[in-house]
């Protein structure tokens, strides 16, 4: 029986929350918009194996009578300072969730339990997580079905240890590659940033959240919530990848005609999400985390947004550069609708705040009512501890990483074959030589956790010698990703170790593995120059060419006259017209995962037929940007005096070991939808999947309509000969645009473009 009307089932959220609202004091109510501290210092691993919390865990719960939430409870990595000897084991990690609930309900006078919150960009950043290819591999799957699933799997992986809310970075566009963080973007398009992100949050969350009806208004037994489904925070929100000069966090100049026909497409795809993380960076001047017209007006009123808005890691600290004192700061902060705080001092403030009269209890209300409703939403109420999963545990972690080595051979994308590939088995001797060919960080993108040395035959060298069992495989590391100095050893010995081979195969690219001898900054990105880390959060660069003296190294391996296939491991596109010149075959990985070096090797022997498409426009190099597809078809020279405007490879490219027609392209329209119609077909040898990906150039009003632009798309596979018609269908929505008045209006007509074939289509009125 409840003892308040807060703790029946039976009753809605809504009526829940007003209820536990109307029992709270200023300092509890604070207590649970903070998310101040850092997780892993608030426990220690005692010789024992036992864990103690910390006093200054202790004492932030006795401050706010309660905590809101935890970030980074299981967080792994050199800024941390967590590993395997010090940090907990992943089938450990229910225990201490357990712990610190118990410690934090028993001091919350209404025994409040606390948001558990960990970092998954691209699968846990914790011990023993799954880590998949970054968001920039997996884009290039065009397979929303795929993202869907490994975000299921790793919301089963997260709910285990206990975790209720994952952090996920999906909002960001890749527009320009100097930027450090282009790895955690899903391309440069707005389209397939908002299909994936639909289907992140539907892989952690299943329907948690829904359109229909407000959550409010439903009880915690109608939501009906299983331990595995999650709440996902999709980041950044928004418009990050726009920075000037691809700096990052820096400001963004993008007019409102540019937001509405590019961002409200990508902002509309967290409807349903438990939570969004604000960017750091400002729109047009104004900082986003002080942007109460996007958190309110847009995305709450006429979007009908439910969660709540996360702050980024110190970002509201940043609102120095704007107020003088952070109790001005928060009081802003909590007006434009940010819920919950991240590492910083400023929402510490809010007491103060209330007290001076800078900050509003009814925007502290409305923002605990937000943190409260969530904690509802995901049953913590009902079942605020964690049932060991036993043996469970390690048949998930193998489920999940076969699912892994799918992702990561779909996210691979192959950008030249004259032929060479696949290889034959009958290679009597290949030759894997480069930088990332046998290093396993070099596979896993930033923000990883320290990997088990069990798992260093993953590597791209190691899996290329167990696929080709008959033949000698050798290994150089023939030079460093960065570093310049003392690399001629390197590059001699790997021209000796590849001079009699059939085949060499060359690793090259960049590096996104941090060390632990390296500084940081207090919101954990990166603040010294790791000599071969040259991609990542705040590891911006100027020059897209390749680091160190990787061409060097290609250069003294062409002179071998061998066959070349160049293997491309990075977060982000560099220069590589020499590599593509010398080389037969090119094979791009974006930061591929723990089966990245699995999927390679497999590519290679064609047991896997690549099917990746390019999520992002590939240039030539940094002076020719932007160069992402999109652009308006302005009445300009594209090309510039002494560079080719367009770029090596265009958005959408990627080869496969077999051959597709498109044949009978067919477009109807009625007064709400347009249906279009092609004819796909597998004319090649060997089974293979297609992305089909649907363009259209809008056609008259009073701006200058884009090139083209992405509206859908949807990832076939064929059996040789076999034939499949495709049906896309858009919204009259997905037609319109912004026009001269800054009014939505319908498109007079456009042009549908699918696979090589095109048809105008114009609309009656």
């Amino acid at each position: 029986m409840a003892d308040y009307p807060y703790q029946d089932p039976e009753l809605t959220i809504r009526e829940r929350v007003a209820d536990l609202l109307s029992r709270m004091t200023v300092a509890e109510k604070v207590g649970q918009v903070n998310q101040h501290l850092y997780g892993w210092e608030c426990y220690e691993k005692q010789s024992d194996g036992n864990v103690r919390l910390t006093e200054k865990f202790k004492e932030h719960v006795e401050w706010g009578g309660g905590l809101g939430a935890l970030y980074g409870l299981f967080r792994a990595d050199p800024w941390s300072k967590v590993g395997f000897d010090n940090g907990i084991a992943p089938e450990d990690s229910w225990r201490l969730v357990n712990q610190v609930q118990e410690y934090v309900m028993s001091r919350s006078r209404w025994q409040i339990p606390a948001l558990i919150v960990e970092e998954c960009p691209h699968g846990h950043q914790g011990l023993g997580g799954v880590s998949y290819p970054t968001n920039l591999g997996r884009g290039n799957t065009f397979n929303t079905d795929l993202v869907a699933e490994s975000s299921r799997l790793m919301a089963r992986e997260l709910s285990a240890k206990g975790v209720h809310l994952a952090l996920v970075s999906t909002l960001d566009l890749a527009k320009d590659p100097r930027w450090g963080r282009s790895e955690e973007c899903f391309g440069e398009d707005p389209i397939l940033a908002a299909k994936m992100s639909e289907a992140v949050v539907a892989g952690f969350q299943g329907k948690l959240i829904n359109e229909e009806r407000s959550f409010l208004d439903r009880t915690t037994k109608e939501i009906a919530r299983t331990p595995e489904q999650i709440g996902v925070v999709l980041k950044h929100c928004i418009a990050q990848g726009e920075a000037l000069g691809g700096h990052n966090s820096g400001t963004v100049t993008i007019s409102g005609r540019e937001f509405n026909d590019v961002y409200l497409p990508l902002l509309k795809s967290t409807r349903n999400a438990v939570g969004v993380m604000a960017a750091y960076n400002d729109v047009d001047g104004v900082p986003c985390h002080i942007n109460g017209e996007l958190f309110k007006k847009i995305m709450r009123e006429q979007m009908g947004y439910q969660g709540l808005v996360m702050a980024d890691g110190v970002a509201l600290d940043r609102l120095g550069d704007v107020f003088a004192t952070k109790i001005e700061g928060a009081g802003a902060a909590l007006k434009a609708g940010v819920d919950l705080s991240l590492w910083d001092q400023t929402y510490l403030e809010i007491a103060a705040g209330l007290t001076a009269g800078t900050v509003s209890e009814a925007d502290l209300d409305e923002a605990c009512g937000h943190v409260l409703a969530i904690k509802f939403l995901l049953g913590l109420f009902e079942q605020p501890f964690v049932v060991d999963p036993k043996a469970g545990f390690a048949d998930l972690i193998n489920e999940s990483q076969a699912l892994n080595l799918k992702t990561a051979e779909e996210s691979l994308t192959l950008v030249k074959n004259d032929g060479l590939l696949p290889l034959s088995p009958k290679m009597k001797k290949i030759a894997v030589v480069g930088p990332s060919a046998d290093g396993l960080y070099e596979l896993l993108g930033d923000y990883t956790a320290p990997q088990d040395p069990q798992l260093q035959d993953r590597t791209i060298y190691r899996q290329i010698k167990a696929a080709f069992p008959d033949s000698e495989v050798v290994y150089a590391e023939g030079c460093e990703v960065r570093n310049p100095d003392g690399q001629e050893e390197k590059i001699a010995a790997a021209v000796a170790v590849a001079a009699t081979a059939d085949v060499i195969v060359l690793v090259l690219g960049g590096s996104s593995a941090r060390n632990f001898d390296m500084e940081f900054l207090s919101n954990g990105a990166v603040s010294s120059k790791g000599i071969n880390m040259d991609s990542g959060e705040n590891v911006d660069v100027a020059s897209l060419t390749l680091g160190g003296r990787q061409l060097d190294l290609l250069a003294a391996l062409s002179g071998l006259q061998k066959p070349i296939v160049s293997v491309l491991i990075q977060g982000r596109p560099y220069d590589i017209r020499e590599v593509a010149a010398a080389s037969q075959a090119v094979l791009i990985g974006w930061f591929p995962g723990q089966q990245g070096g699995a999927a390679v090797a497999r590519t290679l022997t064609g047991d896997n037929n690549p099917s990746g498409r390019l999520g992002v426009s590939y240039p030539l190099n940094s002076q020719q940007l932007p160069v992402y597809y999109y652009q308006r078809a302005a009445s300009k020279q594209d090309d510039y005096y002494d560079e080719a405007g367009a770029p090596l490879y265009e958005f959408g490219s990627g080869l496969s070991y077999t051959e597709f027609a498109y044949e009978n392209l067919q477009v109807a329209a009625d007064s709400d939808t347009m249906t279009v119609n092609v004819t796909l077909k597998n004319t090649g040898t060997c089974s293979g999947k297609e992305s089909v990906l649907l363009f259209v150039r809008l056609l008259g009003g009073s701006v200058i309509q884009r090139h083209k632009l992405l509206k859908d798309f949807v990832k076939v596979q064929l059996e040789p000969g076999q034939v499949q018609q495709v049906t896309l269908t858009l919204t009259a929505e997905q037609l319109s645009y912004t026009d001269l008045d800054r009014t939505v209006k319908p498109a007079v007509g456009c042009k549908v473009m699918v696979g090589g074939l095109s048809q105008e289509i114009y609309f009656q009125k």
